[in-house]
């Protein structure tokens, strides 16, 4: 409960013998203390004390409406019902765009989309020195400067951390079956990564800016959240509650939080079916547009109030520049959270989404929210009076023209700069070119009649039921129903990419680089995260230059991932000095991952050193069964390989059959398994058993003659004569 002291008293308590007429020098104590003259309704625009703490939490697709505190009753959230009693609440507050990346660098930026050019969660990278950023105006002023994210589309590579002393982004990579938007980390270990670089710094100013992906697709709340709400995501809403609740208590802990400014909001809300659209990112509506907003001042300072005027998130920049008794920068578009609203009409919130056009060949849309109208831009505009329609169900622009062109207007005052191939560098349309995948006049929709995103958002069903095939295993099917959507239309760039993703997965790589080199020609902005794919493809088909090339292209975007893929072409072509230097290039600030240390071990074993291969691999299991992750690939094989060049036969057939457990389809660990079983004078019906598991496993032709090579190399020629036959009967 906020105490009812004033503010300025909790810092000095006059003599009780004083005047009650203040003195000069108490008004200069009032003034440095936290008060200045403002308009009458707003309490007065407060300065921070001399080195307050900031902490910023994002909860990402947190809609407003289903929160207690903004009057649902579908889940409890006692943590962030405490700090809203300390914190003002602000009713209305409008986010610029319903995708991660792009939402967030206009919170830490204080600029619209068409300002900063940050469009889509992929292919966009924030020229941060270009535009103004809260974490440097804040370390100019003597703070450190920390963030820890839950997100891989927020990674540090997105340009994000480079205005940042520390950001932790340890999420790995998006495997070539998942969708980057969906890979992520629990809250909680990236939580317990913030509080631990804040210990090491509280004892200094310091500004925290935490992003917690709960409660984003795919719900998956853990227990007791998960039993205990039927809506998976009201469970992750809980769980994201509870994590907040660790946070705020080691604050307290520590003597911080009241003297802690603390912002609570969310990046973007979520569809839900409300108008089509489960999720969020197509669509423009209230659910995907209204966040929570919650500002703690130091010292719980005007806590329990509400503000019901429209508010944005390009204000919060500002709102903590102001709290510095300092003017924000005459490019910010945003003004303090803290002012008087300004008399007359009110001003617009701008809203966008360029994700129809770029992922699915439909129009973008964009919008403008005035806290009585909200207007959506599309081939087929539509206008909602949210006095008497708050749910947006009745579209009112054939009704009301004078409205609607006032509003068009003043949305046009707005820059559409939007292009996508602009999006990618000069030199990177040259390279795209040279490899025959787009013209170099290609330009994205650019000229075509664009249809609504509204109209079309019942597609969906299909291309869900598409990728919900290819989910449960049915590759197949999943590739004829992707073929048969992409001949109805040919620009939904997320159908092919799920087609080349899919047919990658079948060992098909001839007609998945196909398939990429096709997406890429639908979306050349998002050349960097597609060649990364077709590098590894074009890696498997043996095309080193082109695999080179590609992993090049996708460098600025996936720079880790980039330099593995050159370590694994430099492997391929036995080069082990390149594959150390690739290795090194791609480490992040916590060393060698787990991937570059089997691709070390690796060079190890062919240099004949298996000790020090074996030590490489033992201490990469040590750090991922600390962070309860699976090994990767060939980490178990290349393990195996080691202990058996050491004559520890009994740990190597134990890692070999690991690797097979993980990894069904690792021929190779079968076949050294055999050669181990046959070392060791195993019956030949061992042997012959192990080779029908791994046939069975991968069936084919490519299967069949490891088995024959295997049955070769134990001098078994009647058997490895019968593996071939078996092969020849295949073809």
């Amino acid at each position: 409960m906020a105490s009812a002291t004033p503010f300025f008293l909790r810092y000095w308590v006059p003599d009780a013998r004083m005047s009650r007429r203040p003195p000069c020098l108490l008004l200069v104590l009032l003034a440095l203390a936290g008060c200045r003259k403002g308009p009458p309704g707003e309490a007065g625009l407060p300065l921070l004390p001399a080195g307050s703490p900031i902490v910023l939490i994002s909860i990402d697709t947190l809609r407003a409406d289903h929160l207690p505190a903004y009057g649902y009753r579908g889940v409890e959230t006692p943590s962030l019902d405490r700090l809203r009693k300390d914190a003002i609440l602000f009713e209305s507050a409008i986010s610029h765009c319903p995708l991660t990346l792009p939402a967030h660098v206009s919170i830490l930026t204080g600029l619209l989309p068409p300002e900063h050019r940050v469009r889509d969660n992929i292919g966009y990278h924030l020229e941060g020195r270009a535009h103004p950023s809260l974490p440097r105006f804040l370390k100019a002023r003597g703070y450190a400067t920390g963030a820890a994210v839950s997100a891989f589309v927020l990674r540090s590579a997105t340009g994000l951390g480079e205005s940042f002393d520390f950001y932790d982004d340890r999420i790995e990579a998006p495997k070539q079956t998942e969708a980057a938007s969906q890979v992520q980390r629990a809250g909680g270990e990236t939580t317990s990564a913030a509080l631990g670089w804040v210990d090491r710094v509280r004892a200094r100013p310091f500004f925290l800016f935490l992003h917690l992906y709960e409660p984003h697709s795919p719900y998956t709340p853990p227990e007791p959240f998960a039993s205990r709400y039927p809506l998976a995501y009201d469970g992750e809403i809980a769980a994201a509650d509870a994590i907040v609740g660790d946070l705020l208590s080691r604050l307290k802990s520590w003597g911080i939080y009241d003297r802690s400014l603390i912002l609570l909001v969310s990046d973007h809300g979520e569809g839900l079916g409300d108008h089509g659209e489960d999720e969020h990112g197509i669509l423009l509506y209230r659910e995907a547009l209204r966040v929570p907003l919650l500002v703690k001042l130091p010292g719980s300072r005007r806590g329990g109030e509400t503000v019901r005027r429209p508010v944005q998130l390009i204000d919060i920049f500002p709102t903590i520049v102001g709290l510095f008794g300092q003017d924000p920068p005459q490019r910010l578009p945003g003004r303090s959270l803290l002012e008087a609203p300004r008399r007359g009409s009110p001003e617009g919130i701008y809203s966008e989404t360029y994700y129809p056009r770029i992922h699915l060949g439909w129009s973008e849309l964009r919008s403008l929210w005035d806290g009585r109208y909200h207007f959506i831009d599309s081939p087929e505009p539509e206008l909602y009076d949210l006095g008497r329609d708050s749910a947006e169900k009745a579209d009112i622009f054939s009704g009301s023209p004078d409205v609607a062109r006032g509003m068009k207007r003043d949305l046009n005052r707005y820059p559409t700069n939007f292009s996508g191939p602009g999006d990618v560098s000069a030199e990177d349309l040259k390279k795209l070119a040279a490899l025959g995948y787009i013209s170099v006049t290609t330009r994205s929709g650019e000229g075509e009649r664009l249809s609504s995103p509204a109209k079309n958002i019942g597609s969906l069903t299909e291309i869900k039921e598409a990728f919900r095939v290819e989910a449960a295993g049915d590759r197949n099917r999943a590739i004829a129903l992707f073929r048969k959507l992409l001949k109805k239309n040919p620009r939904l760039f997320d159908v092919q990419y799920k087609l080349a993703e899919t047919l990658a997965g079948e060992k098909r790589f001839r007609d998945a680089a196909e398939a990429y080199k096709e997406a890429i020609r639908i979306s050349p902005s998002a050349a960097g995260p597609i060649s990364l794919a077709l590098a590894r493809v074009s890696l498997a088909l043996g095309e080193l230059k082109e695999a080179e090339l590609n992993a090049g292209l996708a460098m600025r975007e996936s720079p880790a991932e980039a330099h593995e893929v050159l370590a694994r072409v430099a492997l391929a072509r036995n080069d082990l000095d390149a594959v150390e230097r690739e290795v090194s290039l791609g480490a992040g600030a916590s060393g060698v991952g787990a991937d570059g240390a089997v691709l070390l071990a690796e060079v190890r074993l062919r240099r004949d050193q298996p000790l020090q291969a074996l030590a490489l691999l033992d201490l990469a299991l040590i750090r991922l069964r600390e962070k309860e992750q699976q090994p990767p690939g060939n980490l178990q094989f290349l393990r195996g390989d080691a202990l058996a060049r050491l004559g520890r036969y009994a740990e190597a057939q134990q890692a070999f059959q690991e690797e097979i457990r993980s990894f069904p389809a690792n021929s190779e660990a079968y076949a050294r398994l055999a050669i181990l079983y046959a070392v060791q004078h195993r019956p030949v019906k061992d042997v012959y058993g192990l080779l029908e598991k791994m046939h069975a496993a991968n069936p084919g032709r490519d299967s069949a003659l490891v088995a024959a090579k295997t049955l070769d190399s134990i001098g078994d020629p009647r058997g490895a004569a019968a593996w071939r036959g078996r092969r020849a009967q295949e073809q």
